[in-house]
C-alpha cells in the first residue's frame, strides 16, 4: 500500500541529511519493511546545534520525501506546500497523519476534500476540542492515540479508535528487576527531553538553587536539546551552579540512556503541557522515583502517591516539596519507584506490537 505519513514537527536539514526524532524515524522504516510504500510529507528548515534532539536521518532509508524548504519568508513557504500537499495526497492510497498542529489540519481538510482515507495519530491536546477537530476526527477511517483518556475521549466521535503502545525505545526487557533508593551521599535529579521554556525547566533550576541553599547534596542531569539551551546555561552560570547541573546534551544510544537513568535517584518532569510523555513510561522502566506535573492526560496514568508524586506546573516551591518529600521518606520513594514499575507493565501487557506492526494489521484488514 502506497502510504504517506505526515508527522506534527518540522524536520531539520543538515549536509544532506533530514533529521527527526529518533523513534518516530524508526516507525518510518517499520512500516516501510512491512511491504509498504511508504512517503513522507515535511516542511523542513536548516538544523542547528540546539537542534540536537533530531538525531534521525530520514534520507536513503527508502522512504520517498515530498519535502518543502522553509528559507525566508514563511508564507512563500506555506504556499508551496499548499501547492505539494495536494500533489501528496493524491498521489498515495492512505494518509496517516500525526496530529494535532496546523499542517496537520489543513492536510486531514484535504483527505476530507478529495475523498481519500486518512487516519490520525493522536499525541497531544492542544486546540483538540475545536469544532474543526471534532469534525475532523469524525471522519478518520482510523485513529490511534497515546493515552487511554484521548481513546475514551474521542470514541464518543468516532468508534475505530484506540490506545497504541507507546513509541519508545525501552522494552519490558530492559527493565530494573532490583532497585535500592538511597539518597545518603547524593541525590541526583534527572530530566529527559527538549530543553525549552514550556518543560518547567526555569522552575526546575531554581529550585535546584534553593535545595542547594539548603545544604543539599543535589545535583541536576538535562539530557536533550532545545532552543533554550543557550538561555538556561547563562541561567545556571549567573546562580554559579555550574559544579551542580550537567548538560549531557541529546543520549541516542539506548545504552547509554539506560546508564542515565541508573545513575540517577529522582525523575522529575515539570512540563507545563503534553499528551503522555514518553520518558514517563521509561522512568517507571529504570525504576526511579518520578515528580511529575499532571497535565495533559498523565493522570490517568499516574497517581500522586502511588507512582510518583505529583507538582504543579510553573511552580519552583511544589518541585521543592516534591524533592524534600522524596529524600525525607526513603521508604515512600522506594515504593513509588516500584509502583511504577507495576504501573508500566500492567499497561503494556495488552499492547504486544508495536505502532508500525499495529497500523499495517489495522489496514490489512480493511478494504482501503
Amino acid at each position: 500500500m502506497k502510504i504517506l505519513v505526515v508527522n506534527n514537527t518540522i524536520f531539520y536539514e543538515h549536509k544532506g541529511g533530514l533529521f527527526l526524532n529518533k523513534e518516530t524515524g524508526n516507525f518510518f522504516v517499520q512500516l516501510a519493511s512491512l511491504g509498504n510504500s511508504i512517503s513522507a510529507f515535511q516542511i523542513s528548515q536548516l538544523k542547528t546545534e540546539s537542534d540536537d534532539f533530531a538525531n534521525f536521518n530520514l534520507k536513503d532509508r527508502n522512504v520517498h520525501i515530498y519535502e518543502v524548504k522553509r528559507r525566508g519568508s514563511r508564507i512563500i513557504s506555506f504556499l508551496k506546500a499548499f501547492v505539494i500537499m495536494q500533489k501528496a495526497i493524491i498521489d498515495n492510497d492512505f494518509i496517516y497523519i500525526f496530529y494535532p498542529g496546523p499542517i496537520c489540519k489543513v492536510i486531514s481538510l484535504f483527505c476530507i476534500f478529495y475523498r481519500k482515507p486518512f487516519g490520525l495519530y493522536v499525541r497531544g491536546e492542544q486546540k483538540i476540542t475545536t469544532s474543526i477537530s471534532k469534525f475532523i476526527l469524525k471522519k478518520a477511517s482510523k485513529i490511534f492515540t497515546i493515552s487511554p483518556k484521548f481513546t475514551q475521549d474521542i470514541s464518543a466521535l468516532n468508534q475505530n479508535v484506540e490506545t497504541i503502545r507507546p513509541m519508545i525505545g525501552f522494552h519490558e526487557s530492559d527493565l530494573i528487576k532490583t532497585r535500592r533508593i538511597d539518597f545518603t551521599e547524593r541525590i541526583e535529579l534527572l530530566y529527559v527531553g527538549r530543553l525549552v521554556y514550556d518543560k518547567g525547566l526555569f522552575e526546575l533550576i531554581d529550585a535546584l538553587e534553593v535545595l542547594v541553599n539548603e545544604g543539599k547534596n543535589i545535583f541536576l542531569n538535562l539530557v536533550g536539546g532545545g532552543t533554550d539551551l543557550a538561555l538556561l546555561m547563562n541561567i545556571v552560570k549567573d546562580k554559579q551552579l555550574g559544579d551542580r547541573v550537567k548538560f549531557v546534551g541529546m543520549v541516542s544510544e539506548k545504552e547509554k540512556l539506560i546508564d542515565m537513568y541508573k545513575r540517577c535517584n529522582i525523575f522529575v518532569l515539570p512540563t507545563y503541557h503534553e499528551g503522555f510523555p514518553r520518558v514517563l513510561y521509561e522512568a517507571m522502566l529504570m525504576r526511579m522515583p518520578i515528580l511529575t506535573t499532571f497535565v495533559g492526560t498523565i493522570n490517568f496514568l499516574m497517581e500522586d502517591g502511588y507512582n510518583c508524586i505529583q507538582i504543579m506546573p510553573r511552580s519552583m516551591s511544589s518541585i521543592v516539596e516534591g524533592v524534600q518529600k522524596l529524600i525525607q521518606n526513603t521508604s515512600l520513594a522506594q515504593t513509588i519507584a516500584d509502583n511504577g514499575v507495576k504501573t508500566i507493565l500492567k499497561y503494556l501487557g495488552d499492547k504486544k506490537i508495536g505502532h508500525a506492526e499495529q497500523l499495517n494489521k489495522n489496514l490489512s484488514n480493511t478494504n482501503i
